[in-house]
């Protein structure tokens, strides 16, 4: 006859077995539901260990997709039958054929950006080094990257570093002649007189508070500074409201929140030889790009605001007065999923597009830069693809640029910008003796 206390016994044991796999197993459900939601909480407010963590993921993900540790954005993936080869002519007769070319990229060979020059035919003649480390005491990661370029005749270049905060001139070796601290952002663009238009910030290029600042590229002493919030936004109520801002706004410094309201990022005079082809403004006045709010703006120098246009442009880049009297516009077209340059007159608000039928659709989210060639080509730069092509009128590509990893990769390093230098520009062509 079986002993109906041990039967009773070994039951109730067995409860208690499965009550304790139920409490642990619940436990450790409460346990993830908690951390859970403590990931949420650090990931909103964006607090210990969260950018720990992002940047952890970053490095992974690098690891396993490169088998190195590279830098955001420094390499993208080249588009399908992009060359492998930095320089690449394909039309001898149909590019510019003449001139250098410069472009600032990432160089895997130096370790560090630089500045190529390349010659009509594609050659490269001549690098500059562009290194931050080798001329600022600020301790960043060797692979920050530059961002306005502009190369002076006699063979220096002006470059700024939107993140590190500081501006420099560097002759052919790569050696800072002088060294500026501050957000010098975005780009550069000559004046009349010799001097250099950009952005300024104290504290960061992405603030509140913003100057058009105009600087001697000898020295890099200012030579003009306007108040963008006080001089241009807020002047008059008409002038706020095409800001979509109010007069007595409340600007705070560049550290508070909300930050990057306005992004701008180009500023470019109305050259003395192009101003007959614009008789609506003068020469001297301003063309501002506000990328924030899809705007490209005509100001005086002393702020009054003259002409906007808001789109059909998404999120662009370096506006440009050209010759026949349009204005070009780099239209990054964010959250679509090709990139154009498009022109439009100002007067007529007619736009147009200035590639049609271009045989190798682009696209750029964040940065990007274009210029018109003597010979009707445009010469465009696709940060986000690793490129540079020169295009004819009708689309096709002529020269092809790509910053490549190697010859065998399917990746393109960062091309942050791009210039074409006419045949006489440099007093004599740069080279380093060392």
């Amino acid at each position: 006859m079986p002993n109906f206390q041990h039967i009773i016994l070994a039951i109730l044991k067995a409860m208690s077995k499965e009550k304790s796999y139920i409490s642990v197993i619940s436990g450790l459900v409460l346990l993830a539901i908690f951390c859970f939601g403590v990931g949420l909480f650090v990931a909103h407010y964006s607090i210990f260990p969260y950018h720990q963590v992002v940047e952890m993921a970053k490095i992974a993900k690098s690891l396993v997709q490169h088998g190195e540790v590279i830098g955001e954005g420094r390499q993208v993936k080249a588009p399908a039958g992009a060359a492998r080869a930095l320089a690449t002519v394909h039309d001898a007769d149909a590019a510019i054929g003449e001139g250098h070319y410069a472009l600032l990229g990432w160089d895997v060979g130096l370790g560090s950006y630089s500045v190529r020059l390349h010659d009509g035919a594609g050659e490269l003649v001549h690098t500059w080094p562009i290194d931050e480390m080798s001329f600022s005491d600020v301790p960043q990661h060797r692979q920050n990257a530059p961002h306005a370029m502009e190369v002076l005749a006699d063979g220096s270049i002006l470059v700024s570093f939107d993140l590190v905060g500081l501006a420099a001139r560097v002759n052919p070796c790569g050696d800072a002649i002088w060294v500026r601290n501050g957000f010098f952002h975005h780009s550069f663009s000559p004046a009349a007189d010799g001097g250099i238009w950009t952005w300024y910030s104290e504290g960061t290029a992405y603030g509140q508070i913003q100057d058009i600042l105009k600087f001697d590229p000898e020295t890099g002493e200012d030579m003009v500074r306007i108040s963008f919030t006080h001089d241009v936004v807020t002047r008059s109520r008409e002038s706020a409201m095409a800001f979509s801002m109010f007069p007595d706004f409340p600007f705070v410094p560049n550290d508070q929140d909300p930050r990057d309201i306005f992004h701008p990022n180009d500023v470019e005079e109305l050259l003395p030889e192009l101003a007959p082809a614009f008789p609506e403004f003068d020469a001297g006045d301003l063309m501002i790009s506000i990328r924030e709010l899809d705007l490209v703006a005509i100001i005086s120098p002393s702020g009054e605001l003259k002409w906007t246009k808001y789109g059909p442009w998404l999120k662009q880049h370096d506006p440009d007065f050209e010759s026949d009297g349009r204005i070009s516009v780099y239209n990054n077209s964010r959250f679509r999923p090709r990139s154009a340059i498009i022109t439009i007159d100002p007067v007529t608000m007619e736009v147009t597009d200035a590639l049609p039928g271009l045989e190798a659709p682009f696209k750029s989210e964040l940065r990007g830069k274009h210029q018109l060639l003597p010979n009707g080509n445009r010469l465009v730069t696709i940060p986000e693809q690793g490129q540079a092509i020169e295009v004819t009128p009708d689309g096709r590509v002529a020269v092809e640029f790509n910053n490549i990893s190697s010859e065998t990769s399917k990746f393109n390093e960062d091309l942050v910008n791009a210039q074409w230098l006419p045949e006489d520009f440099f007093d004599v062509l740069p080279q380093c003796d060392r």
